[in-house]
């Protein structure tokens, strides 16, 4: 397993570094971005060396036994130093940043110089790919050496964890302030492995083992290396991720949304802007999508408004009520009553019925209020599922179920009309002479047609 994170750690760092590479040939002049790229190369390498096949083919080459364990926690020696000169150009003036960086590269430097000394100074004959820290841990020369290794390996990565924290907490870009937030999280998974190594100093002194904690430590090392590197590019690279999530989104909205579009377009062709697509036109459209998908949010709310006038509020409460008994309820049940409105209303306007504008207020809003486009078009695709889903004659049998709901004879008023028992009843008075109600009915007929009760008696 330790070998394969290994592999991993070299493919993310060196992927990191091509993708840096590219900044790096627009701005080659940028010091912190020429300090982030090492840091990169740096910590591929220092994977690279550290498989097990390489360790041993960089031994026979060098013809130094474990000259690899040197290399590979040079190059992590540096890398750390790497990302304090990246923090130091990030945080301070150019001038200010110069000097600092040069005093961290002269620290570096030393640490370095002074592994390289201890190294020479243990000799370590038995080659050890595996295990070299476990297998050395009781040599005095390199305890020391593991002691200089871990501290700096402490030391910088919980200024990294320090300063990108407080960094992200004043950031003023979404991506660079979430960067800083997982290096700071890589950096702090990273700090396992420098506390393990640092036990296995005091270890020797204190005499406990902490060998059943070395895949532990590697995960945390290797793991948190990753993070660390993922921390660094993400302000490049996350809002295009992000860009591509909202263009997948809205494709997914914007074809969701077809079914109860193109119902209401067929109906109401005025709704649309531009001239009516077929399907598969409309299934390959990739280009502009935010725009179209907001286009057909709103031509399906102008078809939802030219179908008010057709929409049967018997029918309507009585769906209502049989959904509430099938077992639907809340944005579930709002969803399937709203598809069954316009389904409704659609079938009422292919046949030339029409409500009376008292009954319109009658049928609800369609749907909850909205503050923001994008709660509004995640509503309509919840209702534009459910209307997909609806069976072919689901419209007729809401008429039918409201007709033999009606009160009196168990018929439906047409449409247009109220049941006569919730009906406004109007008395036209001709006066005292008997035959004279014949010049009334014209006005009888007008009051009617607006779906009152209409009396006008005569007397002989």
């Amino acid at each position: 397993m330790i070998t394969s994170l290994h592999a991993f750690g070299a493919v993310a760092a060196w992927a990191g570094l091509f993708y840096k590479l590219r900044s790096l040939r627009q701005n080659p002049t940028d010091p912190a971005l020429l300090a982030l790229c090492t840091v990169f190369a740096l910590s591929g390498l220092s994977f690279f060396i550290s498989l097990p096949p390489v360790w041993v083919h960089v031994d026979r080459l060098l013809g130094v036994p474990n000259i690899a364990a040197l290399l590979g926690q040079s190059c992590v020696m540096a890398l750390l130093v790497g990302q304090q000169v990246v923090l130091t150009y990030w945080a301070r003036p150019p001038e200010r940043a110069r000097v600092l960086a040069r005093l961290q590269l002269c620290f570096g430097a030393a640490a370095v110089a002074s592994l390289v000394v201890l190294f020479l100074l243990l000799a370590p004959t038995a080659q050890r790919p595996r295990d070299f820290t476990l297998y050395y841990v009781h040599d005095p020369y390199y305890i020391a050496y593991l002691s200089l290794y871990s501290g700096v390996y402490l030391i910088g990565e919980i200024t990294v964890v320090r300063v990108c924290w407080g960094y992200a907490a004043v950031a003023g870009r979404t991506w660079l302030r979430r960067g800083l937030r997982v290096t700071a999280v890589g950096a702090s998974l990273t700090l396992g492995y420098g506390a393990v190594r640092a036990g296995n100093v005091l270890g020797i002194v204190f005499g406990f083992d902490l060998r059943r904690l070395e895949t532990a430590a590697w995960l945390c090392g290797d793991l948190g290396s990753a993070l660390v590197l993922v921390g660094w590019t993400l302000p490049g690279w996350g809002p295009r991720v992000a860009a591509a999530g909202r263009w997948v989104t809205a494709y997914r909205r914007h074809r969701r949304l077809y079914p109860l579009w193109a119902a209401l377009h067929k109906a109401v062709p005025t709704i649309a802007l531009a001239p009516a697509r077929s399907e598969l036109a409309d299934r390959l459209a990739v280009r502009q999508l935010e725009f179209r998908l907001y286009r057909r949010v709103i031509e399906i709310r102008d078809g939802q408004l030219a179908l008010r006038a057709h929409a049967d509020p018997e029918a309507m409460a009585e769906v209502t009520r049989a959904s509430r008994e099938a077992g639907w309820s809340g944005d579930e049940l709002r969803a399937r009553v709203e598809a069954l409105r316009i389904a409704s209303a659609l079938r009422a306007r292919a046949r030339g019925r029409t409500v009376a504008d008292a009954d319109r207020a009658r049928v609800g809003a369609e749907g909850p209020a909205f503050t923001d486009l994008g709660a509004e078009t995640a509503w309509l695709v919840r209702v534009a599922v459910a209307f997909a889903a609806l069976p072919a004659d689901v419209a007729d049998r809401a008429e039918r179920a409201a007709r033999a709901a009606a009160p009196g004879d168990g018929g439906a008023p047409e449409a247009g009309r109220r049941p006569e028992s919730a009906r406004a009843a109007v008395s036209l008075w001709h006066g005292a002479g008997p035959d004279g109600r014949d010049p009334l009915m014209p006005l009888a007929r007008e009051v009617a047609a607006h779906g009152a009760l209409v009396l006008a008696p005569d007397w002989r």
